[in-house]
C-alpha cells in the first residue's frame, strides 16, 4: 500500500463538517482505503462556480490504498455529485508530523475559541469591577458634587489647581519666562 494526499472540494453549504466530509470518507470506503487523516483545509469562495455553487470547502486528506485502486477513485469521484473537484498525489515522502500539522481551519478555530474565551475574561473582569465600583458610584450619586477636573474650570488667575500639579513643569516655567522679559 502506498500512501496518497487528496485534497478534495466539497459543498461548502453545510455547517458541520462531519457531514460536509462524508463524500469523501464514502469514496475511500468504496476503493477500501485506510484513513490516517481528514481534516478541513479551509472553506472559500470559488473563482468560478463549480457545479453551481460559488464556496467549496477543501478537505485534506491523507490515505492508504493499493495503486491499482487509483483509476477507481478518480472514476468514484467523477460520479459523486457532492465532491466537485479533486486533486490525487503521492505522499510517501510526508512525514506522520506533517500529516498531523495544523490546517489554516483549525488555525482559525483555535484563534476564535482564544478571542471567545478573551472576551469572556474581559467581561466577567468588567462584571467584577462594577460590583466594586458600585458602591463609588452610589456615594456620589447620594448628592456629592463631582471634584472640578483642571480640564476647562480654569480659575480667574489662568491655571488652575488640578493644571499646575499636571503640569509642574510649566508652573515653573512662567516665573523665568517673567524674569527675562523684566
Amino acid at each position: 500500500m502506498k500512501t496518497y494526499e487528496g485534497m478534495f472540494v466539497v459543498d461548502g453549504g453545510m455547517s458541520d463538517f462531519e457531514a460536509s466530509a462524508e463524500p469523501v470518507r464514502q469514496v475511500l470506503q468504496r476503493i477500501e482505503a485506510e484513513v490516517v487523516s481528514l481534516k478541513p483545509w479551509d472553506e472559500r469562495r470559488l473563482a468560478y462556480p463549480l457545479g453551481g455553487r460559488k464556496r467549496g470547502l477543501y478537505v485534506l486528506t491523507y490515505f492508504k490504498a493499493e495503486p491499482e485502486r487509483m483509476g477507481e477513485i478518480q472514476h468514484e469521484i467523477q460520479l459523486s455529485e457532492k465532491i466537485l473537484r479533486a486533486l490525487l498525489l503521492s505522499a510517501d515522502h510526508v512525514s506522520a508530523e506533517q500529516m498531523d500539522a495544523e490546517t489554516p481551519a483549525t488555525l482559525a478555530r483555535a484563534r476564535k475559541a482564544a478571542s471567545e474565551a478573551q472576551k469572556a475574561a474581559r467581561a466577567k473582569a468588567k462584571a467584577r469591577k462594577e460590583e466594586t465600583g458600585g458602591a463609588a458610584e452610589a456615594e456620589k450619586a447620594e448628592g456629592k458634587a463631582p471634584e472640578p477636573s483642571g480640564a476647562g474650570g480654569e480659575s480667574a488667575g489662568g491655571e488652575g489647581e488640578g493644571d499646575k500639579a499636571k503640569s509642574g513643569r510649566k508652573a515653573e516655567k512662567k516665573p523665568e519666562a517673567d524674569e527675562t522679559k523684566a
